[in-house]
């Protein structure tokens, strides 16, 4: 079984639920981290969710979380984990358009 480290970084995310991160074919996949930033110039509201591709249905992980104007929240981090399946996706949204920024830091295992 060969494993990773990787990250992946979404920008300007806005009003529209946005996939950030789609767990490849054949591979499981443990999120270590998960940052949503407010890069706008005021405060914003920011939602992430977790689509379970088995299941059909979205998990809220955070739900319209105030972030303060340059702040970032930590949504998954620290002893927090959360484990993808093939096809399973990490979504967010803002409340304001073009103002979330997103860091993902993932293994990947396959």
């Amino acid at each position: 079984m060969a494993s990773a480290f990787k990250t992946k970084t979404a920008v300007n995310i806005g009003t529209s639920l946005t996939s950030v991160y789609t767990a490849p074919a054949n591979t499981t996949v443990t999120v270590i981290g998960c940052y949503i930033c407010n890069q706008s110039g005021g405060a914003i509201e920011g939602t992430v969710e977790f689509y379970d591709t088995s299941e059909s249905h979205h998990a809220t992980l955070v739900k319209s979380t105030p972030i303060p104007s340059g702040s970032t929240v930590v949504v998954i981090g620290g002893d927090g984990k959360v484990v993808l399946e093939a096809g399973d996706i990490i979504k967010v949204q803002s409340n304001v358009v073009s103002s979330i920024d997103v860091t993902l830091s993932y293994l990947e295992q396959t």
